[in-house]
C-alpha cells in the first residue's frame, strides 16, 4: 500500500473506454475519457509520462468475471498461501488476472476458511491498455474488479445487512452486486440500458428476476428469503423505478441518496451522474484496498520503485541519524573539553592555596626541611633491595618493654663483613673504651649479612650507674629473646667517663658535709659533672627463611 498523501493515478477501463483520474493528497484533481483506439492509448500514455513518480490503479469493469465460492481447511503463512495458489490454478489455469479475497470463517465444524475466488475470463479489452502502460513506464500497483469496491461503497454507506442486492447505473450498464453482511459474494454487468421510463422499469424488474435465480440456483439465498434491493441516487431519478419494483414485482427495494458521501469525497452530483465510477476510483484513491488480480511480472516496476524508495529513505535516515550522533558525540566532546579546562582551573587553583597553606600555616610542628628529609629518606630505602624494616621491628619491640630506654641513633647495614665498624659521632670514644673492637680484623662471609647499630641513652638518668647497666642488660635480654636475631653484642656500656667522678667512691656521686652550704654547693656540683648515660649496641639478624631459599644476598 502506497503513502495515502502523494499523487496517484486511477484508471477504470471498459470494453469501450477508459476513465482516468488524477488525485492529490486524497482529493481529485482531473478526469478524461480515452476511447479504446490507438489515438485513446496515445493520448493514455502522455498523461501517464507527466506524472512519472505516481502509483497507478487499473480498474477493470466487464461482463466476463467468473466468482466461486470456496472452502479450505484453516492455515495461515507460506501453507495459506500455497493452498491458495493451487486452487487458483484449479479454478483458472491460464487466466492472467485472478486472486483470492477471503471473507469469513465458518463456526461450525471444522472451522474453514471461507474464500471468494475471482478471475477476469477475458482480459482482451485490457491488453491494449496494459500495453500502453508498460509504454509509458508507469508503476502499476494492481488490476482490481470494480464490483468489490461496490463492496466497500456499501460499507462506507453503512448498509451491512444481510442478502442485499445493490443495483448501480454506471457507464458501462447496469450493474448488480449480491451482498451478504457487507461482503461481495456476486456480481454480473448487463450493458445496453435502455433510456425511457417505461422501460427501464420492466428492465430493472426483469434483470434482478433473473439475478434472484441465478442466486437461488447457486444456493446463496434460498427461495423463501427475500432480497433486499438497494438503488443508488444523486438526484432521486431512481425513486419510481423503486416503487414501481416494490409493488408490481414483490421486492423490498429501497433508494440511496449519495449526496452526503459525495460531499465527503469533495465530488459533485453532477460529475458524478455523468462518470459514475468516480466514486469507487475515489475510493481506491484513498486507500481502501481490495484483492490484486495483477500478475507479477506487472506490478514489479511498482516493488522495485518502492524498494528504491525505501532504500533512498533508510539511507537518508541513516544519514540523519549518523549525523545527528555525530553532533552528539561533539557536543559531549566540547563539554568534557570544557569540563577539562574548568577541572584543571580548579586543580591550579587548589595546589596554589594549598602551597600558601602549606607554607603558612603548617599542620605539624615538624619543620618542611625535616618532612622533606623523611621524604627522600623513604625514597631512598625503597630504592634499596631490602628494607631497615625487620631491625626497626625488632628495636621497636625490645622499647616497648624498655620505657626508661630512649633511642638516639640507629643504623642498618647490609654487609658481607660481620667485623664492619660504625663511625658514631655520639660515641667518639667508643674505640678508646673497646680498644679490642677497633682492632679486630675484618672477617668476610659468604652472605650478605644484615646488622644494624644502635645508639641510645637512659632517660631521666640520675647518675646511678649500676641501674644502668641493670636496664642496659635487659634491654639486651629483650632483643635477644626476638627470634629474627642472631647476636647481640655491647660496644659500650654507660659508665661515667668524667674525669671529676671519684672511682672508688659511691656512683651516686652524692657527698655527705655538715655544712649545709657545702652540701648544696656539693650538689650543684655534681649535677653539672653527670653525663649522659650513653650505651651502644651491635645486632646481628637472622637470614630469613625466603632469603635462604631465594638465594638473594648470596655473593658470587
Amino acid at each position: 500500500m502506497t503513502m495515502r498523501y502523494q499523487t496517484k493515478l486511477v484508471l477504470c477501463a471498459t470494453a469501450s473506454q477508459l476513465l482516468a483520474g488524477v488525485w492529490h493528497s486524497g482529493r481529485l484533481q482531473a478526469s478524461q475519457v480515452f476511447a479504446n483506439n490507438g489515438s485513446g492509448h496515445a493520448d493514455l500514455v502522455g498523461l501517464l509520462q507527466q506524472y512519472p513518480a505516481a502509483a497507478l490503479y487499473l480498474i477493470a469493469d466487464a461482463v466476463e468475471e467468473d466468482y466461486r465460492l470456496e472452502r479450505l481447511p484453516h492455515t495461515s503463512g507460506a501453507a495459506r498461501r500455497e493452498l491458495i495458489e493451487r486452487r487458483l490454478n484449479q479454478f483458472y489455469r491460464g487466466f492472467e488476472y485472478r486472486s483470492a479475497q477471503f471473507l469469513q470463517r465458518d463456526q461450525a465444524l471444522r472451522k474453514d476458511d471461507q474464500f471468494l475466488f475471482i478471475a477476469l475470463n477475458n482480459a482482451d479489452f485490457l491488453q491494449s491498455w496494459v500495453t500502453a502502460i508498460d509504454s509509458a513506464g508507469a508503476k502499476l500497483v494492481g488490476v482490481y474488479l470494480l464490483p468489490m469496491l461496490s463492496q466497500v461503497l456499501l460499507q462506507q454507506l453503512k448498509l451491512t445487512a444481510a442478502p442485499m442486492l445493490l443495483c448501480e447505473k454506471l457507464s458501462s450498464g447496469l450493474r448488480q452486486t449480491y451482498c451478504h453482511h457487507g461482503r461481495a459474494y456476486m456480481s454480473r454487468l448487463v450493458p445496453n440500458m435502455p433510456d425511457a421510463a417505461e422501460q427501464l422499469n420492466n428492465f430493472y424488474a426483469q434483470e434482478t428476476e433473473k439475478t434472484r435465480r441465478y442466486l437461488i440456483g447457486q444456493r446463496y439465498i434460498s427461495a423463501d428469503i427475500p432480497l433486499q434491493l438497494v438503488l443508488l441516487s444523486t438526484d432521486g431519478n431512481t425513486r419510481s423505478t423503486s416503487e414501481h419494483l416494490s409493488q408490481q414485482s414483490g421486492f423490498s427495494c429501497s433508494t440511496v441518496q449519495l449526496n452526503p458521501l459525495l460531499k465527503a469525497m469533495a465530488l459533485s452530483a453532477p460529475l458524478i451522474e455523468r462518470m459514475p465510477e468516480l466514486v469507487h476510483m475515489q475510493l481506491l484513491a484513498t486507500g481502501h484496498m481490495v484483492a490484486n488480480l495483477a500478475p507479477a511480472r506487472l506490478t514489479k516496476p511498482y516493488l522495485f520503485g518502492r524498494l528504491q524508495q525505501s532504500i533512498k529513505i533508510a539511507s537518508l535516515a541513516t544519514a540523519f541519524t549518523g549525523m545527528c550522533i555525530a553532533a552528539w558525540f561533539f557536543a559531549q566532546g566540547w563539554q568534557h573539553k570544557a569540563a577539562l579546562g574548568l577541572a584543571q582551573q580548579q586543580t591550579q587553583r587548589e595546589q596554589q592555596r594549598y602551597t600558601a597553606v602549606a607554607k603558612s600555616f603548617p599542620l605539624t610542628t615538624i619543620s618542611a626541611a625535616d618532612l622533606q628529609a623523611v621524604l627522600a629518606l623513604d625514597k631512598t630505602i625503597a630504592a634499596y633491595p631490602k628494607s631497615p624494616q625487620r631491625l626497626m621491628q625488632v628495636v621497636s619491640s625490645a622499647l616497648e618493654a624498655s620505657a626508661e630506654i630512649k633511642l638516639d641513633r640507629l643504623r642498618w647495614l647490609l654487609s658481607a663483613d660481620i667485623n664492619v665498624r660504625d663511625e658514631d659521632p655520639l660515641m667518639a670514644s667508643a674505640s678508646a673504651t673497646n680498644p679490642a673492637l677497633a682492632l679486630a680484623p675484618a672477617a668476610a662471609s659468604a652472605t650478605l649479612i644484615e646488622l644494624g647499630f644502635v645508639t641510645a641513652q637512659i632517660a631521666a638518668f640520675s647518675g646511678d650507674y649500676r641501674a644502668a647497666l641493670n636496664s642496659v642488660n635487659r634491654f639486651v635480654s629483650k632483643l635477644k629473646a626476638n627470634h629474627s636475631v642472631a647476636s647481640v653484642e655491647i660496644l659500650q656500656q654507660p659508665v661515667n667517663v668524667s674525669s671529676y667522678v671519684n672511682l672508688q667512691g659511691s656512683t651516686d656521686d652524692n657527698q655527705t658535709s655538715d655544712d649545709p652550704l657545702n652540701a648544696v654547693q656539693s650538689r650543684e656540683y655534681n649535677a653539672r659533672q653527670i653525663q649522659p648515660a650513653l650505651f651502644k649496641l651491635k645486632i646481628v639478624l637472622k637470614a630469613s627463611s625466603a632469603e635462604h631459599a631465594a638465594g638473594h644476598y648470596g655473593l658470587p
